[in-house]
């Protein structure tokens, strides 16, 4: 059952995409924004959940696995923390301090992901509004 949504969903981002590359009054630059915007929001969405990730570097990992000296923060114990979307890592201490961890790649998401999501509704729109242009 959930393949139909994911097929939807792949549908409508193709309508979307060739209804943006028909539309007679946007400039050129925004067409293709969308070309570039896209693999950079998916890139910085993979560098913040792998943020807390101790294998790729163990000896520098932000969030380690061992306890820090006991006694200062409870036993000292440490986790890190992903969320999928919207996309955050974090370091959670058992006292419930936390430590954000890449607030810079968050907020240049939500920019990339603004840059691709606006130009493809106005393709979608485009593409619902005029569908003759989609022939041919």
């Amino acid at each position: 059952m959930t393949l139909l949504p994911v097929f939807a969903g792949l549908v409508v981002a193709l309508v979307a995409l060739r209804g943006l590359l028909t539309h007679p009054l946007l400039p050129l630059w925004i067409r293709t924004s969308v070309f570039w915007a896209a693999p950079l929001s998916a890139a910085t969405w993979a560098y913040t959940m792998t943020a807390d990730d101790p294998f790729l570097f163990p000896e520098t990992a932000p969030c380690p696995r061992e306890p820090f000296q006991e006694g200062v923060i409870g036993s000292g114990a440490v986790s890190g923390v992903s969320e999928a979307f919207p996309p955050r890592a974090s370091c959670v201490w058992e006292d419930g301090t936390v430590h954000d961890l890449a607030p810079g790649a968050g907020f240049l998401f939500w920019v990339f992901f603004a840059l691709t999501v606006v130009p493809l509704g106005a393709g979608l729109w485009h593409a619902l509004r005029d569908p003759r242009s989609q022939l041919g």
